[in-house]
């Protein structure tokens, strides 16, 4: 039985109550943080810490206790045995339980705090061969740099995608690309790599500063300045990235395909890297 963590106790995921009331059920008003765990070792934790105090913070949720980040996560995947495998870790805090009213509860209420660790993989065929992509209207909010649970808009163009074949949604607000539904996106053209900047139009992804750090690092030119739709057929290269799926290729947009339709050199340096710095973390090396 898998052990999770909600309010302030380790317990039985069949033993975790959550009352119908709370604001994360009734609105999708909480935040939420999702971590990988490369079976020793955790992958740039305080960058994702950081984050979820900046989406608490932009959301005015208080939890007393968010000291505890880092120790939750750890603690998770030692109470589910997870320590030599490939895991993520999902912590979640909602404004709290309340009677159903838009205004936030007065006086504050304790927020609930829910966290789970399970085993997951990444896609090797995906980042090998490279997936194709759903160029689409981007229908989300105005505030897509914060991490929250309300995720309809993102969840109906993916399931979208999913349906035609696609790996992953490429969202276009104003004529401009912005990024996935869970992933950001990176173009390269003669060599440069193309990123929209950030803004509440997108996720500051961490996966998306590492490999922008890596990048300048490398000598790899980087843009942080949004390509245009119908600039996508003079692209050489396009790459997604998360914290889930690391650096997965983009051969095609829709029915376009990019460069010639395999993964390119920038993109295969990247990924090097990446892996690199991440074994770089092991603690063990």
């Amino acid at each position: 039985m898998e052990t999770v963590f909600l309010n302030g106790r380790f317990l039985p995921e069949d033993q975790a109550m959550i009352s119908p009331n709370d604001r994360g059920f009734l609105f999708g008003d909480s935040v939420y943080e999702v971590t990988r765990w490369y079976g020793g070792y955790f992958f740039d934790l305080p960058g994702h810490a950081d984050r979820f105090r900046r989406s608490l913070n932009e959301t005015r949720i208080s939890w007393k206790e968010e000291s505890r980040i880092e120790e939750i996560s750890h603690e998770l995947i030692e109470r589910n045995g997870l320590g030599t495998e490939c895991a993520i870790v999902y912590l979640q805090v909602t404004r709290g339980v309340a009677l159903r009213n838009h205004a936030f509860p007065d006086p504050p209420v304790e927020p609930t705090v829910y966290g789970f660790a399970r085993r997951q993989s990444i896609n090797t065929l995906a980042c090998e061969r490279g997936v194709g992509i759903w160029l689409t209207p981007d229908p989300r909010w105005n505030r897509c740099d914060i991490k929250t649970t309300a995720l309809i808009a993102n969840i109906l163009p993916y399931q979208e995608a999913h349906d035609r074949g696609y790996m992953e949604v490429c969202f276009v607000r104003n004529g401009l690309v912005t990024e996935g539904a869970h992933s950001n996106i990176f173009f390269v053209k003669d060599g440069v790599l193309y990123t929209h900047p950030e803004t509440s139009d997108i996720l500051a992804g961490i996966t998306r500063k590492n490999i922008i750090s890596l990048s300048r690092d490398n000598n790899i030119s980087v843009v942080e300045e949004p390509i245009a739709a119908d600039m996508i057929p003079y692209m050489h290269e396009g790459l997604i990235c998360n914290t889930t799926g690391e650096i997965i290729p983009v051969i095609t947009v829709t029915d376009q395909v990019i460069g010639d339709g395999t993964p390119g050199p920038v993109t295969r340096r990247l990924q090097t890297l990446l892996r690199e710095l991440i074994q770089s973390m092991d603690p063990q090396r």
